[in-house]
């Protein structure tokens, strides 16, 4: 028996964008991708153990000396869990990922975030390994990074985006970003309207990738512009005002299903594929998880819009998306600023950035807004160290517009 959209819409609207009740309604949680490169060559350093130097031989050493528990893979790298819950996980292109549990403050998530890092980037420099913190790859084109995870997921993705075109792969391997994760909230679909709204503002203002394999680019974030031409069909500004919870399942039902086609079978849109066959609610869940839009529901609120960030500086993007969005008063005028989601403008914002007067104006305006959200919310949820840091950040990029 196969799926039916009335389960789905059902599904969508209760596990994805029900309202969320928690005991630290403003938590927070962080994923922080940092690319490795060979310090001598700057050639990618990849997670192989076969490699020297090797990402996965220094992880292992380091594991072991601060006890964080490995967890082995039959076909890839492994992978570490912290005591804290964080995790270290390698991304296709052998990227880097530290993955925080949700903490109940910001100022917390960014210290823990911020001291990982730079264990890795210690352990890795004696190694002769850097991790940049750059949207891209700015060094090497696609040629000499191969596909590092060898599991159904990053393969059947690898054939699928090989299929359209080359900026499908590029963004597997050679991209970095930083995602923040929030709570649904008591008004989940006022909470979606306004993080789908901003995105413009946080491309712009963290965009760092405008150099690619060794040369410029005409976009202030080329990891946003290969975001943009990857695939139409699953990635972009999925909103839609009248009815936030219908449209979202009307982007996931037209996104093409990965699973429903292969090297000699033409892939299918998933609504296509579930009227054709028998797919599974197993099948939806891996497709859900295929999609990659500015801002993703699951059992949070997912934001994808940042560049990855030098972890000095963490606290600027963390400032920015609680300072509004956790604070009443901010959010309202945060939703005076920006309106309603406007994906012409999150085109633009890659291209140009804040060096665009309209988005220098909105970023300015929300900027602002977030440093007073961020004060509100108190020294407890987020130091005056942490509310400095973003200030000078702030300061600093919007200085270039």
């Amino acid at each position: 028996m196969s799926l039916r959209e009335e389960q789905l819409l059902d599904d969508v609207r209760q596990r994805l964008f029900a309202a969320s009740e928690s005991t630290a309604p403003h938590a927070v949680g962080l994923e922080l991708e940092l690319i490795p490169i060979v310090q001598s060559t700057r050639k990618p350093a990849l997670a192989f153990r076969t490699e020297n130097p090797s990402t996965v031989d220094v992880l292992t050493r380091l594991g072991a000396q601060h006890g964080w528990r490995e967890q082995p893979s039959e076909e890839d790298p492994s992978s570490w869990q912290l005591a804290d819950g964080a995790r270290i996980t390698f991304e296709p292109g052998g990227q880097l990922e530290i993955s925080s549990t949700p903490h109940a403050t910001a100022s917390s998530v960014i210290e823990s975030t911020r001291t990982i890092a730079e264990l890795l980037r210690d352990a890795m420099a004696k190694e002769g390994i850097e991790l940049i913190a750059a949207g891209v790859d700015p060094y090497n084109d696609i040629g000499v990074v191969p596909l590092q995870l060898q599991r159904e997921r990053y393969t059947g993705m690898t054939q699928y985006f090989e299929s359209i075109g080359p900026s499908g792969v590029r963004m597997m391997r050679q991209t970095a970003a930083l995602q923040i994760n929030v709570e649904r909230g008591a008004k989940p679909l006022t909470r979606w309207l306004l993080l789908n709204a901003i995105t413009p503002a946080v491309v712009a203002l963290f965009s760092n990738s405008a150099s690619y394999a060794g040369k410029g680019t005409n976009h202030t974030s080329y990891r946003a512009h290969l975001w943009r031409t990857l695939d139409d069909s699953r990635t972009g500004i999925a909103y839609d005002e009248r009815d936030p919870v219908t449209a979202y399942l009307k982007f996931a039902l037209d996104a093409f299903a990965m699973r429903s086609g292969s090297k000699t079978r033409p892939y299918s849109t998933f609504r296509e594929w579930m009227r054709g066959g028998d797919v599974s609610l197993d099948d939806w869940y891996f497709h859900l998880s295929t999609l990659f839009p500015e801002v993703r529901p699951k059992e949070y609120f997912e934001l994808r819009s940042a560049d990855t960030i030098d972890p000095d500086s963490l606290a600027a993007p963390v400032v920015f998306v609680t300072g509004i969005i956790y604070d009443e008063r901010s959010a309202q005028r945060a939703f005076e600023i920006v309106g309603t989601p406007n994906p012409d403008l999150l085109e633009l914002a890659g291209i140009k950035g804040v060096a665009h007067p309209a988005l220098h104006r909105v970023s300015r305006a929300l900027a602002d807004i977030a440093l007073d959200g961020a004060e509100s919310l108190g020294e407890n949820y987020i130091s005056t160290r942490d509310r400095e840091t973003a200030a000078s950040y702030f300061d600093r990029k919007l200085s270039q517009g």
